[in-house]
């Protein structure tokens, strides 16, 4: 009996996952967050209604259409206009359309 009740506590420990660690130190889930930005150069701006989009390069040659606005970024205060050539680092919700890969821009760095 105790052997039985000894079994069915272990499978429950093991099936649940007691006692694992399970979560990341902070350093990692930095870096897991850090690399959720897109980086690259911005190649082209095109003013729109509230903001503008710049069309980035990375370094993978990938190219993007960051949608860049007051209203879409969590924090508004971080609103800057950039410049053609400057390196710009954005993070924020990613689609594709006609093959072209868009973002709208959530974070702002």
């Amino acid at each position: 009996m105790k052997i039985a009740f000894i079994n069915i506590l272990l499978s429950a420990f093991l099936v649940t996952g007691a006692g694992c660690k399970t979560s990341k130190p902070d350093q990692e889930k930095l870096s897991q967050d850090e690399s959720l930005f897109i980086t690259g150069k911005v190649t082209a701006i095109q003013p729109g209604k509230d903001g503008y989009t710049a069309k980035i390069l990375t370094v993978n040659n990938q190219e993007y259409f960051a949608t860049i606005s007051r209203a879409n970024l969590t924090d508004p205060a971080t609103y800057r206009t950039v410049t053609i050539g400057e390196v710009l680092k954005v993070k924020g919700d990613q689609w594709q359309m006609e093959n072209q890969n868009h973002i709208t821009v959530r974070e702002l760095k």
